[in-house]
């Protein structure tokens, strides 16, 4: 089995450079998030078809999440990533000139492919040119690159789309992903650390490699504490402020919420790098969510206070993916089962993400915060239990 040139130092520029690259394919949802209202507007197809264009991107993710990992690791990792920019921006470019829905709506589809190109690929590179006191900090750094999307869109999109409208914000998306893509080309194409050659000549066919992923504990694992995850963000993001009374409060957990997560992922990931391993810090993180939501459900009257516990709990949320990203190189024995493990955390996410909300949903409308704590004690007990089977797993390092 060969082996690439072993990483020595962090090569810091080509980190933050493929973490915008995710920040740019985070945008593929966040750039119709703030501007759902001009689309719906736009295209006059009601909110359903609207709403469904809107989350095809991760539908693409939850199908192909596997097979992208196995892809990319015989394609080469840099060539998908710059190919899923690329596309990326190709297809930004057709969406702003605000095409008939039906070509919209594929330009949406195949965005999919672009993003989870991306989630498989750019990490992998990431944990590649991280030295290994510095690769759980770089996964928390990657960690956040989904928040701070929904940030910097929130915070630069009105300002784009008041005076330029839908078409500029679609075009200067598709300028932003575009030259990502080809700085990250020109920066690592000749990169001696990723001259990564396949662990095997002879693979297998896709479906036999999916049997061996999803039989494989140090992929599954970390992609199952992941799932909790995604079920459960989102939803608190969405429904969690709604709860809460006073007007002024509830606007600024809109903006402050996002953030706190955010700032959840980076600290995992310190935490992973210079305290504990990344499963303890999952551990400590649902447990965290646990004693939160405890807590909120005798709260609810008083907004402050349940603002801060809510707060609390996202922070705690928020550490799940660093811990969960951080597990992947941590536990992986080879490159190719890195790429395979960030394929399945990207199947299973999108999983979460698409069953979260509505179970949330339901709860909360039929039995208010008491239904939530519920909900969220259930998802924390899954997490737990997760973490504690992955923390018996040796890590890779360890393995001779």
């Amino acid at each position: 089995m060969s082996q690439s040139i072993t990483q020595q130092r962090t090569q810091w520029l080509e980190v933050i450079f493929l973490w915008v690259a995710g920040i740019s394919a985070a945008m593929q949802f966040a750039k119709f998030s703030i501007s759902y209202d001009a689309v719906l507007d736009h295209y006059q197809t009601g909110e359903t078809l609207t709403g469904a264009a809107l989350s095809v991107v991760g539908v693409v993710g939850l199908i192909f999440g596997v097979s992208a990992g196995m892809i990319a690791s015989r394609v080469g990792y840099l060539r998908v990533l710059v190919g899923a920019l690329v596309l990326g921006g190709a297809l930004s470019f057709i969406q702003s000139f605000l095409p008939h829905f039906n070509v919209f709506f594929v330009t949406r589809m195949l965005e999919g492919f672009s993003q989870v190109g991306v989630v498989v690929s750019a990490p992998t590179l990431i944990a590649k040119l991280s030295a290994p006191q510095h690769r759980s900090l770089t996964m928390g750094l990657w960690g956040t690159f989904f928040g701070v999307a929904f940030a910097l869109s929130g915070w630069l999109g009105p300002n784009i789309l008041e005076p330029f409208g839908l078409h500029g914000l679609l075009l200067s998306h598709s300028v932003l992903i575009t030259s990502i893509g080809v700085m990250l080309f020109f920066l690592l194409r000749n990169n001696a650390v990723l001259e990564i050659v396949p662990v095997t000549s002879n693979q297998g066919s896709f479906f036999s490699q999916m049997v061996v992923i999803y039989r494989n504990p140090r992929a599954l694992l970390p992609s199952l504490v992941f799932l909790f995850y995604t079920c459960t963000l989102v939803s608190m993001l969405t429904y969690v402020p709604r709860l809460i009374k006073d007007a002024h409060i509830h606007g600024f957990m809109l903006v402050a919420l996002p953030l706190i997560s955010t700032g959840g992922a980076f600290l995992a990931g310190a935490l992973a790098q210079y305290v504990m391993r990344p499963q303890r810090v999952a551990l400590v993180a649902y447990l965290g969510v646990a004693s939160s939501a405890l807590i909120l459900s005798t709260v609810i009257e008083l907004p402050l206070l349940f603002a801060v516990v809510v707060s609390t709990m996202i922070l705690f949320v928020g550490m799940v993916p660093g811990a969960a990203l951080g597990m992947i190189p941590y536990l992986a024995r080879n490159t190719s089962e890195q790429a395979q493990g960030y394929g399945l955390i990207a199947q299973l996410g999108n999983l979460g993400a698409t069953l979260g909300p509505p179970i949330f949903a339901t709860m909360i409308a039929a039995f208010g915060v008491p239904g939530l704590v519920t909900l969220v004690l259930c998802i924390c007990g899954f997490g737990v239990f997760f973490s504690l089977l992955a923390g018996r797993l040796p890590s890779s390092a360890n393995l001779s």
